[in-house]
This record gives structure tokens, C-alpha cells and sequence, in this order.
């Protein structure tokens, strides 16, 4: 499968829409708004689904320091708006024996989050660009020969490519 104008995205960008916090980044609150509700033109946005079960281990470890239950149900809040996007298409990587195969070598060359591995393989055999802030990831991925070549780019990237434009 092959779509030269798509782009993959890493967990962090939709855990928000969890509740979940994440790093400090340039305009964020702008582009996810923009990302979810028109999407990018010139682009193609892709979830690996794998994003999804990530979210909920992220939401388990909260609930797990409270144990209040609204924490819980912020996936089942989050999922409907997700599934029924019509600007980001979920992919199943873990369907895919290409997909498969790249992650368990990007796991097998040192990356030890399996999920991480499954998202960039994603981006590989979509021929997507893999919009992630993992820099160890980024170097494992230079070095596999399936991976070498993949167009990665930062959310600081995204924003003076496609959100400034």
C-alpha cells in the first residue's frame, strides 16, 4: 500500500483528547484543532490503531494513582470523536505482515516500545511521513535498511511546513 501524501502520527499528538498531558509544543492546541476538524490539504492523516491501545495504558497508569473512575472513561469520551474523524483514518498495523515484520526489526535493532515500533513501521509501508518527537527512535529507524529512508519530521516541522502556510 502505498500514498505519498499521508502522514502518520505518534501517540503524543492525540493523547490530549485524553486528558493526558504531554510535552510542551509550538502551537499545538492550534494544529491538533486544525489537524481534527479540517484537516491538512495537502495531506493525508493517518492513526495507526496501535495509538489507541497506547492511550489507554497511559489512562490505566492514571487511573491507577486515584483510582477515580472518571479517568477511565475518558477513553470511552475520546473514542467516538476518533473513530468517526472524518480528517484522520485509522491504520491497523498489526494486521499488516509487512507492518509486523518492520516492527519486530526496529524492536529487534534496540527500540524497546513495541507500539512505537508498530506506529513507525506504519509510516514506512504507507510511505507516510512519521510525524514523532522520539530522537532515539529517529536513530534506530537511520539505521535498519527497511526504515533508512523514512521522512520523519518533528511537530516543530509540521508547523513550519504545513500550520504557518
Amino acid at each position: 500500500m502505498k500514498s505519498i501524501d499521508s502522514i502518520v502520527l505518534d501517540t503524543t499528538y492525540i493523547l490530549p483528547l485524553f486528558g493526558i498531558k504531554v510535552i510542551k509544543l509550538p502551537k499545538f492546541k492550534e494544529g491538533t484543532k486544525k489537524i481534527w476538524t479540517e484537516g491538512l490539504n495537502e495531506f493525508k492523516i493517518i492513526l495507526p490503531s496501535v495509538c489507541l491501545i497506547e492511550a489507554m495504558y497511559k489512562i490505566l497508569s492514571d487511573y491507577r494513582k486515584t483510582n477515580d473512575p472518571k479517568i477511565l472513561n475518558r477513553y470511552v469520551t475520546a473514542i467516538p470523536s476518533i473513530s468517526t474523524s472524518q480528517n484522520v483514518k485509522i491504520y491497523d498495523p498489526s494486521l499488516s505482515q509487512m507492518a509486523s515484520q518492520i516492527a519486530v526489526n526496529i524492536r529487534l535493532s534496540g527500540h524497546s516500545d513495541i507500539m512505537d515500533c508498530w506506529i513507525a513501521a506504519s509510516a514506512v509501508v504507507l510511505d507516510a511521513i512519521l510525524l514523532t518527537e522520539d530522537k532515539e527512535l529517529e536513530k534506530i529507524l537511520l539505521l535498519i535498511t527497511d526504515t533508512k529512508d523514512i521522512k520523519i519530521w518533528s511537530w516543530k516541522k509540521l508547523i513550519e511546513n504545513i500550520l504557518e502556510d
